[in-house]
C-alpha cells in the first residue's frame, strides 16, 4: 500500500500544474492582446487678447468700464450657448504674466463682466455704490469663448 501511495502523490502534484497553468496561460493570452488607445479629443476654443491702456476706461453713473466692440466670435450661438470666460492682467514690470479669472474684487473694487452678440463690457466699481478710481496702468484682457452644446 504505501508504494502505491508513493507512485500516486507526483501524478498528482503533475494534474495539478497543468490545471493551474491552463487558466493562467488563457488569461495572459487575454490581457496581452488588449492595447489601450486613447482619442485625445481638441475642443476649438478661441481665445482673443486685447491691451488696454488707463485713457480706454470710460465713466458713466459712477461705473468705469472697457467695452470690446466688434467680436465677431462672439455670435448669438456664442453668446447663448457657450462658455465665455475673461482673465485680465495687469501689467508689472512690463509683463503681464499673472491673469486673474473675472469677475473678482481687486483694492476693495469689483470687476464684472457683461456680454452680448458681438459685445463684451468689463465694469469697474467702487464699494457701497461709490466711484471706483480709475486703473493708472495697462491691462491685457483675456477673453477665451468655450464651445458648449445645448443638451435642454
Amino acid at each position: 500500500m504505501a508504494l502505491y501511495l508513493n507512485k500516486s502523490i507526483p501524478n498528482t502534484l503533475y494534474m495539478k500544474r497543468w490545471l493551474y497553468l491552463l487558466p493562467l496561460l488563457m488569461t495572459a493570452a487575454v490581457f496581452s492582446s488588449c492595447t489601450k488607445t486613447t482619442n485625445e479629443v481638441v475642443i476649438p476654443n478661441k481665445t482673443i487678447f486685447f491691451t488696454m491702456t488707463p485713457d480706454q476706461w470710460k465713466l458713466d453713473n459712477g461705473v468705469y468700464f472697457i467695452q470690446f466692440n466688434n467680436l465677431p466670435e462672439l455670435d448669438q450661438n456664442a453668446n447663448q450657448n457657450d462658455g465665455v470666460v475673461v482673465s485680465i492682467a495687469r501689467q508689472q514690470n512690463g509683463q503681464f504674466e499673472l491673469f486673474e479669472l473675472l469677475p473678482e474684487v481687486f483694492n476693495n473694487e469689483s470687476y464684472n463682466v457683461i456680454h452680448q452678440t458681438g459685445t463684451l463690457i468689463v465694469e469697474l466699481r467702487g464699494p457701497n455704490n461709490t466711484v471706483a478710481q480709475k486703473p493708472n496702468v495697462t491691462m491685457k484682457f483675456k477673453i477665451v469663448i468655450i464651445p458648449s452644446r445645448n443638451v435642454s
